[in-house]
């Protein structure tokens, strides 16, 4: 969880209270017909047979980013957070990882090297 939750963008130790959106996300089932799928580098993406898109991150990583991002803003808008001196630890823009290749390829730039997952097929070979 604490992997996933730096990964989103969170201190764990600074967003402690933020912790249970790790968990969700880790939790967070796939939707409107995504589903895992193993390339022949037995390398996990997600396919969504109702639109043709494919992803290598989970489709409500995303999601759960955004809401990590929103909730930190939160907490130092309401003063209740750390400081403006925060982690340094800024997740960019919303949207698609600009270093995945969108349509089952290889990944561009280096790729997320541990699974948060917990399913036995989504456990990418490592080189």
């Amino acid at each position: 969880v604490r992997n996933y939750a730096e990964w989103l963008g969170m201190d764990p130790e600074a967003d402690a209270d933020l912790m249970y959106l790790a968990r969700e996300g880790l939790k967070a089932p796939l939707t409107d017909g995504w589903k895992p799928c193993q390339n022949a580098e037995s390398e996990i993406f997600y396919f969504n047979f109702e639109t043709g898109q494919s992803s290598w991150d989970h489709p409500a990583d995303e999601d759960y980013r955004r809401k990590v991002q929103e909730q930190k803003r939160e907490k130092r808008e309401s003063g209740n957070g750390r400081a403006s001196g925060g982690s340094g630890t800024a997740v960019g823009a919303a949207g698609a990882d600009p270093r995945r290749a969108p349509k089952g390829g290889r990944p561009i730039g280096p790729a997320r090297t541990s699974c948060f997952r917990r399913w036995p097929c989504c456990r990418r070979r490592l080189p």
